[in-house]
C-alpha cells in the first residue's frame, strides 16, 4: 500500500495507532499477495492459510518493526548511435512511498511486507 509522506509525518507519533493500522488494514485487504522471505517470493494466494495465519498472529501482537520507504524515482538510459552522433533516452519511473513490514516468523529469515 502506498502512502503519503504527510500520512508517515502524523502516523510515526503514535506507534500503537500506527500497529493497529497495518493489523486491520493486513487483515482487511489481505494485502498485498505476494512476500519475500530472503530471496524467495511466497505468493499467499497459492501458499494457503498457514503463513497467513502466522502473520495475522504477529501483526495481532504486534511483532513486527516497519520502515518508510520515501518517494524515489529510477532513470534508465539508452542510446541510439545514428550518423555518428549518439542520442540519449532517459526513462524516469516513480516509485510512491510506501510502508514496508518485516516479520520474524519461527527462526527463519525475517519476511518483508511492503505495504
Amino acid at each position: 500500500m502506498d502512502v503519503s509522506p504527510k500520512w508517515w509525518i502524523k502516523a510515526r507519533a503514535d506507534e500503537e495507532s500506527l500497529k493497529q493500522y497495518v493489523y486491520e488494514k493486513f487483515e482487511m485487504d489481505y494485502y498485498p499477495r505476494i512476500i519475500l522471505q530472503g530471496r524467495k517470493k511466497i505468493d499467499l494466494d497459492k501458499s494457503g492459510i498457514l503463513i497467513k495465519e502466522k502473520i495475522m498472529e504477529n501483526l495481532r501482537e504486534g511483532n513486527f518493526g516497519y520502515e518508510f520507504l520515501p518517494e524515489d524515482e529510477k532513470v534508465k538510459e539508452s542510446y541510439l548511435i545514428s550518423n555518428g552522433t549518439v542520442h540519449f533516452h532517459p526513462r524516469r519511473k516513480k516509485i510512491n512511498s510506501s510502508l514496508l513490514i518485516k516479520i520474524k516468523i519461527d527462526n527463519s529469515d525475517n519476511m518483508k511486507i511492503c505495504f
